[in-house]
């Protein structure tokens, strides 16, 4: 179980797992992985144009995935900082700590084996994550400009914009667009399509709530395609916000033992 959990965090769906080219890792790393990925943001604006300064916030994450009729369950709280410090501590299905930066350094410590897998890797940062942009209210792309790709066309379909992005020559052989589609403002779904235009990965954005005077997705649905008949699908809930003095920091100043054995 913890070697499900370790695979889970670093790499679900990705190349490490499923062979996928490196050009697809920043389709298939699953939104719920970049959870673990979400960039400090310091400066949030209220609902009358106050702005909101804070150092840390922190929620509860509830994810449930399956796969071949296989369920998977995980629990986690889950803690920012302004400066680009995040903190995930898992107490289901296995006590772990999962840790990363801005620069995509990246560490799991897990508790009962005192045990650390670290890595480094640019997609891991905290500034690579699309719920990122949601509370920086850049809910426009959901960051895809920042990725690389380019608007090619909008439409209006009852009631909903829906957009058309092209992808950067390094994902071209293996995407050949996106769809976001917004309501009222708010996106309700992200989807990458192959050449074939066959979907690679869908997410549904919905159950919208305000933190901090924003709209945040407070549940969200992720349909990975791993091959032709092979799909995973997960939700993933954030509740439970909490911002400064309400913030617990044992996580977030939690230092992993002099003795832990490295692991791969």
């Amino acid at each position: 179980m913890i070697l499900a959990l370790q695979k889970y965090i670093f790499c679900h769906g990705c190349q490490v797992q499923v062979g996928l080219p490196e050009s697809l890792l920043n389709v298939y790393l699953a939104p719920m992985v970049y959870l673990f990925l979400i960039s400090w943001f310091s400066l949030l604006v209220g609902p009358a144009g106050l702005q909101y300064v804070y150092s840390k916030i922190s929620m509860e994450m509830h994810s449930r995935t399956v796969h071949k009729g296989r369920v998977n369950a995980m629990k986690a709280r889950v803690y920012y900082t302004a400066e680009g410090k995040m903190a995930s501590y898992f107490y289901e299905p296995e006590e772990m700590l999962v840790t990363n930066t801005t620069k995509g350094d990246m560490s799991v410590y897990t508790f009962k084996t005192n045990t650390v897998m670290q890595r480094q890797n640019f997609n891991f940062g905290t500034q690579s994550n699309q719920l990122f942009f949601f509370l920086e209210d850049n809910r426009t792309d959901l960051g895809l400009n920042k990725l690389g790709f380019t608007l090619k066309d909008t439409r209006f379909e009852n009631g909903l914009k829906i957009t058309r992005w092209q992808p950067p020559l390094q994902m071209a052989k293996d995407v050949d667009y996106v769809e976001l589609a917004h309501e009222k403002g708010n996106p309700i779904f992200l989807g990458y399509f192959n050449k074939k235009k066959q979907p690679l990965n869908k997410v549904f954005f919905y159950n919208y709530v305000t933190v901090v005077g924003h709209s945040f997705p407070a549940s969200m649905t992720q349909i990975l395609f791993i091959k032709p008949g092979d799909s995973t699908v997960t939700k993933t809930t954030y509740s439970n916000f909490k911002v400064d003095q309400e913030v617990n920091d044992e996580y977030l100043n939690f230092k992993i033992p002099a003795d832990a054995r490295v692991s791969n």
